[in-house]
C-alpha cells in the first residue's frame, strides 16, 4: 500500500517535472523560430519548386520589412534631393552635367545595345546591394540613399524643363517594376547585414543559408523582372512620351 502510494506520488512529481520542462523546449523553439524568421519561411521556398507564385508570396512575407526600409530610405532622400535641387541651383546643375556625362553614350547605341546596357547596369547594382549587406547593412543603405537623392535633383531639373507629367510618365511605366526589384534585392542586403551583427554579439544565425536563398532568389525572380524593366524603359516609355 506504502509502494503504490510513492509510485502514485512519483508519477505525480514526475508530470509536474516533466511539463515544464516541455514548456521550456517549446517556448525556445518558438523564441528560435520568431528570431530567424528568414530561414524557416525561405526553406519552405526553396523546396516548394512546384509552385513558384507560392514560392515568391513566402519569401516576399519574410523580407519586404527589409525592403521597406529601403523604399523609405529612397523615397526620404528623393525629396531631400528634390528639396536641395530648388534651393541650390548651381549644385543641381552640376549633378545634371556629370550625370548626362556619364550616360552620354548611351545616346549612340541601337535600341536593343541600350535595353542591354540599362538591364546590366541594373542587374549589378542590385547584386552589388545584396552582397555589400554582408558589411552590416551599411552600405546598401548608403547607396539607396544616394541613387534617390540623385533622381530627386535630375526630376527637379526634368521638371523644370518639361513638367510634372513628363517626369511621372518618364518613370512611372518601368519604376512600378524596377523599383521594388531594388528594394528587394537591397532589404535581403539588410538582411543579411542585420545577421552579421547578430552574430557579432553572439545570437545564433544561418547566415550562409540565407545568403544562398537570397542569391537563389534574385536570379530566380529579380533579375528576370529587372530584364522586363529594361525593355519597358526601352521602347514603351519614349513610345508614351512622344504624346507629350
Amino acid at each position: 500500500m506504502e509502494k503504490e502510494d510513492y509510485d502514485s506520488e512519483e508519477r505525480k512529481t514526475g508530470e509536474r517535472t516533466k511539463t515544464p520542462q516541455g514548456k521550456i523546449e517549446r517556448e525556445y523553439a518558438a523564441e528560435e523560430k520568431a528570431f530567424l524568421p528568414g530561414s524557416v519561411t525561405a526553406e519552405t521556398w526553396r523546396d516548394d519548386r512546384k509552385n513558384p507564385k507560392k514560392g515568391f508570396t513566402e519569401y516576399m512575407r519574410f523580407i519586404w520589412p527589409y525592403a521597406a526600409i529601403m523604399a523609405i530610405v529612397f523615397f526620404g532622400a528623393l525629396v531631400t534631393g528634390y528639396i536641395s535641387a530648388a534651393n541650390f541651383p548651381s549644385m543641381a546643375d552640376a549633378l545634371r552635367e556629370s550625370f548626362s556625362s556619364r550616360f552620354e553614350s548611351l545616346l549612340t547605341m541601337d535600341p536593343f545595345s541600350i535595353m542591354f546596357a540599362i538591364f546590366l547596369n541594373n542587374a549589378f547594382v542590385s547584386l552589388l546591394f545584396l552582397v555589400l549587406g554582408l558589411a552590416l547593412g551599411v552600405l546598401p543603405v548608403m547607396f539607396i540613399a544616394f541613387n534617390g537623392y540623385l533622381v530627386g535633383v535630375i526630376a527637379y531639373l526634368a521638371a523644370q524643363e518639361r513638367g510634372t507629367l513628363f517626369i511621372l510618365l518618364a518613370l512611372l511605366p518601368h519604376g512600378i517594376l524596377e523599383l521594388p526589384m531594388v528594394f528587394l534585392a537591397a532589404g535581403i542586403g539588410l538582411r543579411l547585414g542585420y545577421q552579421v551583427f547578430s552574430a557579432l554579439i553572439g545570437k545564433p544565425t544561418q547566415i550562409k543559408k540565407e545568403f544562398k536563398e537570397g542569391l537563389l532568389f534574385y536570379f530566380r525572380w529579380i533579375l528576370p523582372l529587372l530584364f522586363v524593366a529594361a525593355v519597358i524603359e526601352t521602347f514603351i516609355t519614349p513610345l508614351i512620351l512622344s504624346f507629350i
